[in-house]
């Protein structure tokens, strides 16, 4: 079909929509068609308008119609760029109006067309616009954010995951290209750096992103596809685009071929820049701020802050840097005590064995200050995942215990929006946060490593650790020692479940302990997991069902914190990319009993089946045992993997123990994402924040591969003695 072909198929339908509406007859603007990604784009006006030059009589926006190549139907143009185009129809007759994916229609690459697998179905309108049915489309596929991939935080890396779960064919992902952008590292701000070029195999490495350069990048160069086309002069260069996770090859010739019949029409960009800890503003701020602090001599920022954040899929703002900058030249003052200026500074504090506090640097949970092996786990994902409990604890303890109703007539329709004050101000931590810490306390003290001849000091460690907890709570033990003991206000008493305390409170007092049941053998699944990140040897479900097994003897409790802390296992991976729970959740199956596996099917779709509905947490069980609990968590997060906030408002607003549901969708969504990813609003006002990091990031220490205290020469041991 060439252009004409598409004049006269519009100048037709625009006969019958003249006739239809004879009060203001169009016509088609012949010296406007240009070809589009979808189709011909065709515009028409008003005769007046176009003939006359009536400037009233002029349809605006200036309506299209796009002639799609190569079935030729008939699509409106949606009046704004990037938006989709929906089918012609006439005034006063029924039609099918398509219901498109919204995060697909809000994409802003409508102009690639509307594919069949992202229209979830048609609604059916009679000749007056009004609803009178609905047809599913049995061709949709859900999309890459309800299926849990990585957000997309540019246009190439949309394009990418939309090609890859299916929502667009090679022709499109081509032709988004050509009007996208790509970054190159340089070894010098205007020169390629060559090790991104494999002569041999004649494959160019380009970024969608500055933060997925290499590590050790210094400089980039930043290239629209058409112009870096032009910059490559073989034409059997394969270009493999990297959006951190994976890697998509595209032909120079493939490339050549669209371009041939969709030439770019945005500016070109070509633009050079420095990775930002290395721009030469820093320099100056580290010269201006030590005089300002008195410093013989300027401190610049930690050598690895950068290539630490790109390879964990991070990258550090300019604003990030000037704090760090700041930081490290104001706390090299020996009286840390020294207020500097008004200027923000990245600041936190780090715990000594008798609870006091020093001030050190503030990484924003991008990178680390002192280098760990990271055999297993992620250090910033077991930040993000101890961060993330406390915060779904502290949002869902405002309504724990409460029915869906009454939270609703308590916080209207929408539920709790946002931290309540249970605890006499907002975002302060309650009994399961402190209880993790404890527990984690516990296994780091364990000389664990998965072997069976530990397995007795494990579970010694843990009863220890709940001992000192119940001491915190107003229950004499003469032997309470080490770090959280020796911080006060963790012996605020939070309300803690009467039966798990009342358990818990037997192994201080030596009393025949009760039997109990209940979601709080959940607590034990993520110190647990962190015991097996530097071992070959036994299993994260064998570890928690040790830890657990100090207060819980139920053997389907017992099932769910083993699978649970397995899962866990596969979130804190230290890979790029952490697959989505519930991916995790089905390839961990093992036998460990049918109810595992019946609770995995209710709670979370399975979208490689073709499932998209989402769960509704308050439907899974009732909100108390564990697997509902665990189940209602699963269904809090499915789907809303990308929306953190929406996930954690899913988790807390059901009938039930929503302080629990919560934490867990939190640890599941700091996992994921590490804190950069945590809601800002919910992480600032967080109680014992430095805390929470400070012990997360000493367990990730103590199960490296050399623990200490053999690479620390600070108070490890008084801070964590054995036992």
């Amino acid at each position: 079909m060439d252009a004409a072909d598409a004049v006269a198929r519009v100048e037709a339908w625009l006969g019958e929509l003249n006739r239809a509406a004879p009060g203001n007859p169009v016509r088609v603007d012949p010296g406007a068609v240009v070809r589009n990604p979808e189709g011909w784009y065709v515009p028409y006006n008003s005769i007046a308008f176009l003939d006359d030059g009536q400037a009233g009589r002029q349809i605006f926006p200036p309506p299209a119609i796009i002639v799609r190549e190569p079935d030729g139907e008939l699509r409106f143009a949606h009046p704004y760029a990037g938006g989709v185009s929906s089918p012609v129809r006439l005034p006063g007759q029924p039609f099918e109006q398509e219901d498109v994916d919204p995060y697909y229609a809000e994409s802003g690459l409508g102009r690639l067309g509307v594919p069949r697998t992202v229209v979830l179905g048609w609604r059916r309108l009679d000749a007056a616009g009004n609803q009178i049915g609905y047809r599913l489309n049995p061709d949709y596929r859900p999309g890459p954010l309800q299926r849990g991939f990585p957000a997309p935080e540019n246009q190439v890396e949309t394009l990418v995951l939309f090609a890859q779960q299916g929502w667009i064919d090679r022709d499109m992902l081509l032709a988004g290209l050509v009007e996208s952008e790509v970054f190159l590292e340089a070894s010098a701000p205007h020169e390629l750096d060559l090790r991104q070029f494999d002569q041999t195999r004649r494959e160019l490495r380009v970024f969608a992103a500055s933060r997925h350069l290499p590590p050790d990048a210094r400089a980039s160069l930043r290239y629209d596809m058409a112009t870096l086309f032009e910059h490559t002069p073989d034409p059997d260069t394969t270009y493999l685009l990297n959006i951190g996770w994976t890697e998509v090859p595209v032909p120079r010739r493939e490339l050549a071929q669209t371009l041939a019949v969709l030439p770019r029409r945005a500016p070109r960009v070509h633009e050079t820049g420095m990775v930002e800890e290395l721009t030469p503003e820093l320099e100056e701020l580290a010269a201006r701020t030590a005089a300002e602090a008195g410093l013989p001599e300027p401190e610049r920022m930690p050598p690895q802050a950068g290539p630490d954040a790109r390879r964990r899929g991070y990258e550090l703002t300019f604003q990030e840097c000037c704090d760090t900058v700041r930081a490290v030249n104001w706390l090299k003052l020996p009286d840390p005590d020294v207020a500097p200026p008004s200027q923000q500074i990245a600041r936190t504090n780090r715990y000594r064995a008798d609870g006091s506090t020093y001030p050190v640097v503030d990484t924003f949970g991008k990178y680390q200050l002192e280098p760990i092996e990271e055999v297993r786990y992620g250090w910033h994902r077991v930040v993000g995942a101890y961060v993330g409990f406390a915060i779904g604890e502290a949002l869902g303890s405002a309504v724990d215990g409460l029915t869906l109703e009454r939270i609703h007539e308590e916080h209207g329709p929408g539920g709790l929006n946002g931290y309540g004050d249970p605890y006499g101000r907002p975002g302060r931590i309650g009994p399961l946060t402190q209880q993790l810490l404890f527990l984690t306390e516990g296994v780091i003290r364990s000389p664990y490593r998965g072997e069976p001849s530990e397995e007795l000091s494990l579970r010694r460690a843990v009863q220890h650790a709940w001992c000192r907890w119940v001491n915190t709570q107003g229950v004499p033990w003469p032997k309470a020692d080490g770090l959280l003991s020796a911080i006060f206000e963790l012996r605020a008493s939070r309300d803690p479940d009467p039966a798990e305390f009342a358990a818990a409170r037997a192994l201080v007092l030596g009393t025949p302990q009760p039997s109990i049941r209940g979601a709080g053998v959940l607590v034990a699944a993520l110190p647990a997991a962190l015991t097996l990140a530097g071992s070959e040897t036994g299993s994260a479900a064998r570890a928690a069902r040790l830890a657990a097994g100090v207060l819980y003897r139920d053997e389907t409790d017992l099932d769910a914190v083993a699978y649970l802390a397995t899962v866990f296992q596969g979130m804190l991976t230290k890979e790029t990319y952490s697959a989505p729970a519930w991916v995790i959740g089905r390839e961990v199956l093992g036998p460990e009993s049918d109810g595992i596996a019946a609770m995995v099917a209710e709670s979370m779709p399975d979208f490689r089946a073709g499932q998209a509905d989402y769960r509704d947490p308050e439907q899974i069980g009732d909100g108390r045992s564990a697997l509902s609990v665990l189940g209602r968590a699963f269904a809090a997060i499915t789907g809303f993997e990308n929306r953190p906030a929406i996930a954690l408002r899913r988790a807390v607003n059901h009938s039930g123990r929503s302080a629990l549901t919560g934490a867990l969708v939190g640890a599941f969504l700091g996992a994921r994402t590490g804190l950069p990813g945590l809601p800002a609003e919910l992480r600032r006002p967080l109680e014992f924040r430095a805390l929470i990091e400070n012990l997360a990031t000493d367990a990730v220490c103590q199960f490296d591969r050399t623990p200490p205290p053999l690479t620390r020469s600070d108070d490890w041991l008084l801070r964590y003695p054995r036992g």
